[in-house]
């Protein structure tokens, strides 16, 4: 649920900053949806759970929404890098 409504948020924000920037909107709000889904789920099913072995899927709810949450912010976090280290460089240089 946290991690849905993050990536609108992040959604939103990536085409709002590519039509400030007369850019392709779709383009990068879809890039960085790709970022933030790929780090967190990286995160989540490639790191944490074979570290949790059958935690993972027998714990607690404050683990659940620990896992959820961290997940989701490591997601925003990529994409807000993604943003200025790959997108506005990109449109620095062609500008």
């Amino acid at each position: 649920m946290i991690g849905g409504l993050l990536s609108v948020f992040v959604f939103g924000w990536f085409y709002h900053t590519a039509t400030q920037l007369r850019v392709n909107p779709f383009q990068w709000a879809i890039g960085a949806l790709i970022v933030f889904y790929l780090v967190r789920y990286g995160w989540t099913y490639a790191l944490l759970k074979p570290l949790m072995g059958t935690h993972f899927t027998n714990h607690s709810m404050a683990t659940g929404v620990v896992i959820e949450i961290s997940g989701a912010l490591l997601g925003v976090a990529a994409a807000a890098w993604f943003r200025s280290a790959v997108l506005l460089k990109q449109h620095a240089q062609t500008a």
